[in-house]
């Protein structure tokens, strides 16, 4: 959950309508460009033995299981840690344990 001061670290660059418009464009261009994406996904084997890191707050409203199932079935070498009390800002709900998950990560692969 994220505290009254991260929300207003997020909200307030936002505060005038045209401030948000690319908040509202954004995802829109995102839906729009699903042959570009269905192109991407088609060569998705060039990545899959890489190592990855998943780390999925299992409340986020806009990524949920279904993704994580997508991605995680992608990577031969992959680690998945789901967080169930976290929503879609992990990174700030699980800072400092992230830092030292992804720390790992690097030092196992260099």
């Amino acid at each position: 959950m994220l505290t009254r001061t991260v929300k207003r670290h997020y909200l307030r660059p936002l505060g005038r309508a045209r401030d948000r418009k690319g908040c509202w464009v954004f995802p829109r261009e995102i839906v729009g460009s699903g042959e570009w994406l269905d192109g991407l996904w088609s060569r998705r084997d060039a990545i899959g033995d890489k190592p990855a890191l998943m780390l999925w707050g299992m409340r986020d409203i806009a990524f949920r299981e279904r993704e994580l199932e997508r991605w995680s079935g992608l990577f031969t070498d992959g680690t998945v840690v789901r967080f169930e009390e976290t929503g879609h800002f992990v990174q700030e709900e699980k800072g400092a344990d992230l830092c030292a998950m992804i720390e790992d990560l690097l030092a196992r692969n260099r």
